[in-house]
Parts: structure tokens; C-alpha cells; sequence
């Protein structure tokens, strides 16, 4: 069972490391970008990430936390688990907290609409990013981690 879940957290881990670290990429060509044409790329292209990457980001939570649960006779391995658990609550928790805002506000806006200090907006919500995908980057590390040291002790297996 252990070898499944790991699987299922290094799956999900690495899917949404790789949209947040897409965002991080995006930085600076976004911000060569004219307020309208960054409007369209928000609200057009970026519009359905949130409820896919909120559906892969609570499937690697769930998946992590019960791996957590099912090493925790093994304290290295309890350890990495954990940290990769608590990234991936503390990338959710970034964007519940401050990109969930910058989204609503940005997707109220139209062309004609746009506040003055729209280039902050995008900036902060690409600074978090980078938060996120640091986040993304150390709980998938401390996965794989984790995951490789079940395999050589046979652990994996065993559960």
C-alpha cells in the first residue's frame, strides 16, 4: 500500500511543481507585457488553473499525509514525508491567503478597468509564485527522498 500512495504523492508532487514553476518562468515575459495583453493572458489562458491545480495540490496533500502516516515508525523517513506534507499545506495556504485575492481582483477587471497599480498586482502574484514553487521544489525533493530511502531498506514494500 506504502508503494502506491508514495506514488500517487510523487505523481501529484511533481505536477504541481512543474505549473508552479511554469509560472515562475512566466515572470519575465509577463512583465514586457501591455496591461491588456496581460489581462487577456490572466483571465484567458491562466483561467482554469485554479480548480485543476487546487484538485492536484489537495491530492498530493491527502496522498502525502497518509504516507506520513504510514512511515511514521521510521523517523528519517517520518521526517521527509512530513516536510514534504507540510509544503505542500503551506503552498495551499499561499494561495488561499494571497493569490486567491490577486486572481479575484484581476479577473474583475476589464481593459478599460484596469487600475493604474495593476503592475504590482502581477509582480506580488508572481513574487508568491516564487514562494510556491520553492515550497513545491523542497516537499518534492523531500519526497523523493524519503521515497528512496524506503526503497532501500525494503520498507516500501513491507507496508
Amino acid at each position: 500500500m506504502l508503494t502506491a500512495v508514495q506514488f500517487i504523492s510523487l505523481l501529484l508532487m511533481a505536477l504541481a511543481t512543474g505549473v508552479v514553476f511554469s509560472h515562475m518562468l512566466q515572470r519575465v515575459p509577463k512583465s514586457t507585457l501591455p496591461g491588456p495583453i496581460f489581462l487577456s493572458v490572466q483571465q484567458i489562458l491562466l483561467r482554469n488553473y485554479g480548480a485543476t491545480l487546487g484538485a492536484i495540490e489537495a491530492g498530493a496533500f491527502v496522498s502525502t499525509l497518509v504516507s506520513t502516516f504510514l512511515v511514521r515508525s521510521r523517523p528519517a523517513v517520518l521526517v521527509l514525508t512530513a516536510t514534504a506534507c507540510a509544503c505542500v499545506a503551506a503552498m495551499i495556504a499561499v494561495w488561499a491567503v494571497w493569490i486567491k485575492p490577486i486572481n479575484k481582483a484581476v479577473n474583475s477587471w476589464s481593459p478599460d478597468s484596469m487600475p493604474s497599480n495593476w503592475p504590482e498586482f502581477r509582480d506580488r502574484w508572481h513574487r508568491l509564485h516564487t514562494i510556491r514553487a520553492g515550497l513545491a521544489l523542497l516537499g518534492l525533493s523531500a519526497l523523493i527522498i524519503a521515497v528512496i530511502e524506503c526503497q532501500q531498506s525494503g520498507e516500501a514494500g513491507a507496508m
